[in-house]
């Protein structure tokens, strides 16, 4: 048994006497398990619980129908690591030190697991390549850690694990490897809506469109374009199958959860690392190069014991799901910045800020959120003083089209300082001056074939037919 298993299981133990202690006091407790699922790519306004009218999410919508439902919720990043290290840390990139693919972790650096109570046992499984080991160094944070990509995406040198075989390796391991007295901290990340759109063969549902709205190629990365494909429509088809087959495997992953679990006692918490383009700007079907509202406006749900049910209408961020998780779990939260969201409309505010950035290899765009007032500044790389300063009013103008100009002495009182026009960013432009470098893999984690070996084992536990 290796040095993490053996500390995992002398905290369960601790934790087992503890509540064998307080229940001969008659007052038994036990910390409820928390499981975190993230969505790469994924938009809100594509789900039934944001009024979308496909049946994109039907298995997402019965199972946080009556969960606190967050209509302003933003990433703080519209790339992939350092928004999916916000949420785990609670503290923006700035502050985290992510921001680059192939950037490991800096050290010192404090992810939910080094924070909750030792009597929880923590276990990731990520689908995207830019999440391993190898590229991030966040595995030594877990007491499992799950990274085994192998399918290659077409026409790239790049990595991935669809949601099938994901939803297999997590069932396997609560079947064969979660020990019941410790209470659970599971975090799960699907790839699947990231493109290119291919659905897998098994695919659940197939849309069609009216209408037609031309390919214009220049607007579509490389990576992106499918041959002979000439309707955009077409594109958007294929994002919300993939949305709906994630859907059906999230909800395999819940129902096999509640077959040896209680769900009414876990904090379940649903969202994304960031959104997605369709048709509405300069560039189609994509993220990272921008601050727009479909880029970064991300869908936030939350269900379990002491959650405030019902929509939320003020903006929230991402670095508050720390604050929340380590409430629920008994723990102190210090000099986090984020706000705990259990309970009710109390805990927001009308006059909250929040941050989130993006941009190309040489700008980084910063914006800052207060309700319906949108603040964006542009900063070159290596530089501190912005070049572009551009205002949205989201109510007026809730698809970005007429950006207007604003003096720095304008923005409402906190949010220049989230701008970064003070010199608060250790890294100008938002590339870090220095770092330790990842790796990018150019070859599969496990063979490909490891997968039936995971279903024959997952048929005699019953979870596949």
């Amino acid at each position: 048994m290796d040095d993490r298993r053996l500390v995992a299981a002398w905290r369960c133990a601790a934790a087992a006497l503890l509540a064998l202690l307080l229940a001969c006091g008659g007052t038994p407790k036990r910390p409820g398990d928390i499981l975190l699922i993230t969505v790469d790519t994924l938009r809100p306004d594509h789900l039934g619980l944001y009024g979308y009218e496909r049946a994109t999410s039907p298995t997402i919508d019965r199972w946080f129908v009556d969960a606190a439902i967050f209509e302003g919720a933003y990433t703080t990043n519209a790339h992939t690591p350092p928004s999916v290290v916000s949420i785990l840390t609670g503290q923006l990139p700035q502050e985290h030190g992510v921001r680059l693919f192939y950037q490991l972790l800096p050290r010192g650096v404090l992810l939910i697991p080094d924070r909750l109570p030792d009597s929880y046992r923590t276990a990731a499984f990520v689908s995207n390549v830019v999440l391993t080991e190898e590229a991030l160094g966040i595995a030594s944070h877990f007491d499992h850690f799950d990274d085994r990509v192998d399918e290659k995406e077409p026409h790239r040198r790049v990595y991935e694990r669809n949601a099938r075989r994901t939803t297999n390796a997590v069932l396997l391991w609560l079947a064969e490897h979660r020990d019941p007295e410790c209470p659970l901290f599971l975090w799960v990340h699907y790839n699947d809506p990231h493109g290119p759109y291919r659905p897998p063969s098994d695919a659940v549902v197939s849309f069609q469109h009216e209408g037609r709205v031309p390919v214009r190629n220049k607007r579509i990365l490389r990576y992106q374009r499918e041959k002979g494909v000439a309707d955009a429509l077409d594109y958007v088809d294929r994002y919300d199958e993939e949305i709906a087959y994630v859907d059906a495997q999230i909800g395999r992953l819940l129902d096999g959860y509640a077959q040896r679990h209680d769900p009414a006692a876990a904090l379940m918490i649903f969202t994304a690392d960031h959104g997605e383009s369709m048709i509405e700007h300069e560039r189609w079907f994509t993220h990272g190069y921008q601050v727009y509202e479909e880029i970064i406006r991300i869908p936030l749900v939350i269900r379990g014991p002491g959650v405030g049910r019902g929509r939320r209408q003020g903006v929230v961020s991402t670095i508050d799901l720390m604050p929340t998780i380590l409430q629920f779990a008994g723990a102190s939260a210090p000099g986090l910045e984020g706000r705990p969201l259990l309970r009710g409309l109390e805990q927001e505010s009308s006059d909250r800020i929040v941050f989130a950035e993006g941009g190309p290899d040489l700008t980084l765009l910063r914006a800052a959120i207060q309700g319906d007032r949108k603040w964006v500044t542009r900063v070159r790389v290596g530089k501190r003083e912005p070049t572009q300063h551009e205002f949205f009013d989201l109510a007026n103008d809730p698809g970005e089209k007429a950006p207007q100009e604003w003096a720095p002495a304008e923005p409402a009182e906190g949010a220049l300082e989230l701008l970064g026009l003070i010199e608060r960013d250790p890294a100008p432009g938002g590339r870090p001056e220095s770092l330790r470098k990842g790796v990018q893999l150019t070859a599969p984690k496990v063979a490909p074939r490891a997968d039936q070996e995971v279903i024959e084992r997952l048929r005699a536990l019953g979870y596949v037919e």
